[in-house]
């Protein structure tokens, strides 16, 4: 598990490449496309601080709710949500907890949310 600290440099970057891909493989679920899972955030961080990185990341990975395009990846932030309590110390949610924790965060959000990642949820069993 790694701190909030630790979460800027490589090994915590490929402990989380290596979970999500893991817990992809485990819920049967696993696409070539996730071989590139944060692919770049070890890349930028060589040059920009870990804030900016985060920043950036969010804002144009499709399976972050900051993401700034129109299709996310449903799919991926299952995954994503899913692994985090593998690599993250205050990460203690599952992906399923962490959709209901946007019920009283963001109601709108978490309609969005309940109607695309309720199916597939269900379809792996979370």
């Amino acid at each position: 598990m790694f701190t909030p600290e630790e979460r800027a440099k490589f090994p915590y970057w490929f402990a989380h490449w290596c979970a999500f891909n893991m817990t992809a493989l485990n819920l049967r679920c696993w696409k070539f496309r996730f071989l590139f899972h944060d692919i770049w955030k070890p890349w930028l961080r060589l040059f920009l601080p870990y804030e900016k990185v985060q920043q950036i990341h969010r804002t144009h990975a499709r399976h972050h709710k900051e993401y700034r395009g129109k299709r996310y990846d449903w799919l991926g932030m299952v995954i994503d949500w899913e692994c985090s309590q593998y690599t993250k110390a205050v990460a203690t949610m599952n992906a399923r907890q962490k959709m209901e924790n946007y019920k009283d965060k963001n109601p709108v959000f978490y309609a969005q949310l309940k109607q695309h990642l309720e199916p597939i949820l269900e379809q792996l069993g979370l």
